[in-house]
């Protein structure tokens, strides 16, 4: 597969990181010959965490009753080892802590605030004072501040990355709404026009 796993990376962290937790769970079959878990657990383990990420409405009647199912595959499978308390954590309290949280779960992740790392690194090396660290902060807190605004956020060129599409098993246990479950029909018929301005 490519993948480094629990190797450490110069100067900061290891190479277990989300790039390397998705390409493991993109390939569940091979995923499976190498490491020897069951192809079935490693699926559903994709799913589930997939459904977090989303950052859509869980429903949470379907999506207990997926991982209580997960979980006790797991015992099944593997009761000689011990859960370990994130994957506990995850299948047992996981819809819970999703229903109580204010926001989708997908929402609450460090995605935003790591992707600021390269701004921060590029407008302190390039946009600010060096003969003090106070002038060095205060333009990187200016910069930060700019490019946080609204109207000029809005006017600049971002590309968009392309979002892929969530397996059915993910939708089914997503509270989709009807508006998307009619584009997906691709059924125009009775929209009006403020729904085609939704769209």
């Amino acid at each position: 597969m490519g993948l480094n796993v629990d190797f450490p990376k110069q100067s900061y962290g290891t190479s277990n990181d989300g790039n390397t937790a998705r390409r493991f769970f993109a390939d569940a079959k091979l995923s499976a010959e190498i490491t020897g878990i069951d192809k079935n657990l490693i699926n559903r383990f994709a799913v589930i965490l997939k459904t977090l990420a989303s950052g859509l409405e869980i429903n949470d009647a379907l999506f207990k009753e997926y991982c209580y199912s997960t979980a006790d595959l797991y015992v099944k499978l593997y009761a000689w080892y011990h859960m370990p308390p994130v994957v506990h954590k995850l299948l047992i309290h996981g819809s819970a802590i999703a229903k109580e949280a204010a926001l989708p779960i997908g929402h609450l992740s460090e995605e935003a605030m790591e992707a600021r790392n390269k701004d921060i690194r590029r407008f302190g090396e390039h946009h600010s004072r060096k003969f003090s660290r106070i002038a060095t902060n205060e333009d990187l807190f200016k910069r930060l501040l700019l490019t946080s605004d609204p109207m000029i956020s809005s006017i600049s060129q971002v590309q968009r990355r392309k979002l892929l599409q969530l397996p059915v098993e993910v939708k089914s246990l997503l509270i989709l709404d009807e508006l998307s479950d009619q584009s997906e029909d691709d059924s125009d018929e009775g929209l009006s026009d403020r729904d085609y301005e939704c769209i």
